[in-house]
């Protein structure tokens, strides 16, 4: 019965403990962190979907050993996404789309520092910065122009960003922002 007992004593410490790490690794209570509702019904699945939680980055920064900057840079992020959408038919759910979230964070303190606004092209980027630290970045582009790949492209880089390395972060990630 004693053995029986410690046995279940120590399953359910050890679930406590999963649910407790589990609870301190939830990205979506992290400031940086902006929730971007799928397009997948309006344009099918992403072209491109990345999505690097703390574990993903961790790892990927210990194979970037050769670029000690870079590799604590990476160490430093909670999560990267990015999914970018073939515009197929109307713009118009992804134009909604940027509204949306440029609403919702801007009552957030995140800071808008670009937005763009032609007929054909849609771009926002903040930043949102705590005690004088990045700790994300969200980055929202609709490009509709002739000629051009028609398509949506949303990313959010969550935790300690440092903008003087940004580039070399999103390179090292192969991840092109091609403004």
């Amino acid at each position: 019965m004693k053995k029986l007992l410690l046995t279940a004593l120590a399953f359910i410490s050890l679930s406590l403990s999963v649910a407790a790490q589990a609870t301190t690794d939830d990205i979506t209570l992290e400031r940086g962190y902006v929730e971007f509702t799928s397009l997948e019904a309006d344009y099918g699945e992403p072209k491109v979907m990345i999505n690097l939680n703390k574990t993903m980055l961790t790892f990927v920064s210990k194979l970037n050993a050769s670029d000690p900057e870079t590799s604590e840079l990476i160490s430093k992020l909670k999560a990267v996404r990015v999914n970018v959408y073939d515009i197929e038919g109307s713009v118009q759910p992804a134009m909604d789309l940027i509204t949306k979230v440029s609403n919702d964070i801007a009552g957030k303190n995140w800071m808008p520092i670009v937005s763009v606004n032609e007929e054909k092209e849609r771009v926002r980027i903040f930043t949102k910065v705590t005690d004088d630290v990045m700790d994300g970045l969200v980055v929202m582009v609709v490009d509709d122009s002739a000629g051009a790949e028609r398509e949506a492209v949303f990313i959010n880089i969550v935790g300690e960003i440092d903008p003087e390395q940004l580039n070399k972060v999103t390179g090292s990630l192969n991840i092109n922002v091609d403004l």
